[in-house]
């Protein structure tokens, strides 16, 4: 405050003091005051303006602030409004299986009633059926009906954190219940499918574990179990490693192949101490505005055969497959292979090789031969509408009859040919349930001219997760 402002100031409250004083000579109504008092309350009196107007300055301070927060989320709130509504999150409870990568699972369940003409291929413990069974002392030609829920599936699809190189690692494992226990009907135990780890690159990949032989890698759409084993689908699932190289466009089309070596599971196999080498090459293009692909594979191994003291004769096989797209409706597969000793993937009777000494074992003697198969399938797919798939197929397994080093045991178990026909329909209630009809014909010729034929009829339920 300036001392000019004082003075003024001073000068007014001593105008006011005399003032006052003269009214209180009046009389006694007001109390006497002196200069020093009214000048402490006029500076308290200016003390507690300055503060009302630093607390107004403040006020206005925190009412900007309000109106800025305020705006703020007015234009949130506006956003959210905007925004299509959210799914409501779900919220776990119990136990919670935590991994370091992403943990997919799936499988289905599955309910089969099974009725045939003829004694199933394991009757008793499986609905599993590949062949007409033969006509034996102790049966064989009855009709059986069964019931199942073993080809229930279950499965995890793995998937781990990219590697350092940008490599993509993931894994799978798939299990069902194909397994029987002690010949009871409905005991099954748990079998593993599927178990396999693969780290992918943009050009390359690698797998090992157990996987479907890659060399053969067609499959039919059966709803029977036994899919078309030993009917014409050569190829399963054993333990593997493999490369894949994917080579990009080649003559307008896209090429890739495989190679690896197969552990067949076999003794006769195993015991030669070498690995079953095998390779597969695919080509596809679009052909007439047909989406095609052709495929060509092998394997090529050892089998230890006890003659003229221990030999180690080849086994192989060649397989061919096309797969065309006509329209998202209409779709056609084949696959065809020719090889030896073939039992392991499928191809040929339930046993490796020809010239047994007993009639309960397959042991191998100094007359032993591997079993020399060829064979194949092909499958339509119509698809009339989203709901509804219809597929028909036929399949061959023909074992070549110049097998003159076979017993008498032999020409009753091993067949000369063994054909299937089929049609199915499944039918879509729902997204994840399924029901499914499917009729199938089986005609056997075994090597002693015995024939025999069946026929096949399965319903299933199917419920996917």
């Amino acid at each position: 405050m300036s001392l000019r402002n004082k003075w003024v100031r001073s000068l007014v409250c001593l105008v006011s003091v005399i003032f006052i004083s003269s009214l209180v000579t009046v009389g006694p109504v007001f109390a006497e005051v002196t200069l020093d008092e009214l000048l402490a309350r006029v500076e308290k009196l200016e003390q507690a303006n300055a503060k009302l107007e630093q607390e107004n300055a403040s006020l206005k301070t925190a009412v900007a602030s309000l109106q800025d927060k305020q705006s703020t989320q007015e234009t949130k709130l506006a956003s959210v409004q905007s925004a299509p509504a959210a799914a409501p999150a779900t919220v776990p409870s119990g136990n919670v299986l935590k991994t370091r990568g992403e943990v997919e699972l799936y499988g289905f369940v599955k309910a089969d009633l099974v009725v045939s003409s003829r004694d199933m291929a394991n009757s008793g413990v499986s609905i599993t059926q590949c062949n007409a069974s033969r006509t034996t002392a102790t049966g064989g030609d009855d009709p059986e009906t069964q019931m199942s829920a073993q080809d229930t599936r279950l499965g995890l699809k793995l998937k781990a954190p990219d590697l350092d190189d940008g490599g993509k690692l993931s894994g799978q494992f798939e299990m069902d219940f194909g397994n029987s226990g002690a010949n009871l009907s409905g005991n099954y135990t748990p079998r593993m499918r599927l178990a396999f780890v693969q780290v992918d690159f943009d050009k390359w990949a690698v797998n090992a574990g157990q996987n479907w032989d890659f060399f053969a890698p067609l499959n039919s759409n059966l709803l029977n179990p036994g899919a078309l084993y030993r009917a014409g689908n050569l190829g399963t699932r054993h333990p593997q490693a493999n490369l894949t190289n994917k080579w990009g466009e080649l003559l307008g089309g896209k090429v890739l192949t495989k190679v690896g070596v197969i552990d067949t599971d076999d003794s006769l196999v195993e015991d030669t101490g070498m690995p079953v080498a095998a390779a597969y090459a695919s080509y596809e293009r679009k052909i007439l505005g047909v989406k095609s692909t052709f495929g060509v594979g092998g394997m090529y191994g050892r089998i230890n055969l006890p003659k003229n003291g221990t030999s180690r004769d080849p086994i192989y096989a060649t397989t061919a497959g096309l797969t065309l797209q006509f329209t998202d409706w209409l779709a056609f597969k084949g696959e065809g292979f020719s090889g030896v000793a073939l039992n392991k993937f499928q191809g040929g009777p339930a046993q490796t090789v020809g010239g047994s000494s007993s009639a309960t074992s397959y042991v191998p003697t100094a007359n032993s031969k591997a079993i020399p198969v060829k064979g194949g399938f092909v499958e339509l797919t119509y698809n009339p509408i989203k709901k509804v798939e219809m597929n028909v197929g036929a399949g061959l397994d023909n074992v070549n009859e110049d097998m003159a080093a076979f017993t008498a045991y032999d020409n009753t178990t091993v067949w000369s040919y063994n054909k299937t026909y089929y049609t199915n329909l499944k039918y879509s209630l729902s997204k994840d349930l399924i029901v499914g009809l499917e009729f199938q014909r089986f005609q056997t010729k075994w090597l002693d001219k015995a024939q025999s034929s069946d026929n096949r009829v399965e319903t299933s339920l199917i419920y996917k997760f």
